[in-house]
């Protein structure tokens, strides 16, 4: 008799879970179709938000990958190499009153000329030792730009907004963009493209990989890792002081929007995979898109955003520590 119980109930059970199952999955879909038909028409804005985000997180994450690829630290002061980009550029523009072009140029100059002399009096020294020491001075010059910011400028918030930071309307008003906005866009997309031909066509980008690939083989070939130094940290600041003018134009300036950019640029790097161009590319467009639709569709509170970028870096090091374009370790170290 308990035998014709148990096995009826098992009959039912098989029979009433996948119905149950298919039940809740229908529910859940049709509120997450009806809560996505709802905000539809903010979705195109939120997607371009999120690719402007994600640019200028993959400038700052393509410097520290080509840095962590070379010298084998991550380079913690590369965010105040953002925020000398956007302060730089505001001392030419508004206070100098230059015109874009040239007050851009100006603040490169001086974000490239300040990355280079980091590299030759306080990371260079230290290069064949232990990769903690430049990653504690690295930690430290961070500290020490942010005071000379805020000595310099102060606390408060500055704005570098003008006619041309302007919103524009597209696509029959269902996205509004600046050309500020547009043009870190186009901007970064030609950067990356650039950085990647350089790397794989160059003499000097084959040098690069070639010193990341080995460094003491690079070095038996009679290759220059000194020279590929200055080359990674003057292209690395580059690309920081080109994401440091646009961000200044997209948000305020503050002396540690460095450090807010360089969390999601670290985090970029983990998520796509440590070293790899392609992979901080991926990460960091994956970051600004997902950061900007969370929020923007009311998932999650726009106090919380910042926690975005650590929730994903914890999970990606939990589920997949190499990456998500990353080889497994066990297969790297055969």
């Amino acid at each position: 008799m308990w035998d014709s119980i148990y096995k009826l109930t098992l009959v039912i059970g098989r029979l009433i879970f996948p119905i149950t199952t298919f039940i809740l999955i229908m529910i859940f879909g049709l509120e997450i179709f009806s809560f996505l038909e709802t905000k539809a028409t903010i979705i195109p804005q939120l997607l371009w938000n999120g690719l402007v985000s994600g640019a200028l997180i993959a400038l700052v994450s393509l410097g520290l990958t080509l840095i962590y690829s070379i010298a084998g630290f991550i380079q913690f002061a590369h965010g105040e190499l953002v925020a000398l980009g956007a302060y730089s550029f505001m001392v030419f523009h508004k206070w100098l009153n230059w015109e874009i072009l040239p007050a851009s140029g100006g603040a490169l100059f001086f974000v490239i000329l300040v990355g280079l002399l980091l590299e030759k009096f306080f990371f260079r020294p230290v290069s064949q030792k232990d990769s903690m020491i430049p990653l504690v001075i690295s930690i430290g010059l961070s500290m020490g730009i942010q005071s000379i910011i805020l000595i310099i400028f102060g606390a408060n918030i500055l704005t570098m907004s003008n006619n041309f930071s302007k919103s524009h309307s597209f696509f029959n008003n269902t996205i509004l963009a600046t050309y500020p906005q547009i043009l870190t866009v186009a901007l970064s997309i030609f950067l990356m493209i650039s950085l990647i031909l350089f790397l794989k066509h160059s003499k000097i980008g084959k040098s690069i990989r070639a010193v990341s690939s080995n460094r003491a083989v690079a070095e038996t070939f009679g290759i220059n890792v000194n020279k590929s130094l200055q080359w990674i940290f003057g292209i690395g600041a580059l690309m920081a002081g080109i994401a440091g003018i646009c961000l200044g134009f997209e948000q305020n300036l503050e002396p540690l929007m460095g450090v807010h950019i360089l969390i999601k640029a670290f985090a970029a790097i983990i998520l796509g995979s440590i070293g790899s161009i392609r992979g901080a590319i991926f990460g960091a467009f994956l970051i600004g898109v997902s950061e900007n639709l969370l929020v923007g569709l009311g998932i999650i509170p726009s106090g919380f955003s910042v926690a975005i970028p650590f929730i994903i870096l914890i999970l990606m090091l939990l589920i997949k520590p190499e990456g998500l374009l990353g080889k497994r370790f066990e297969s790297l170290r055969q």
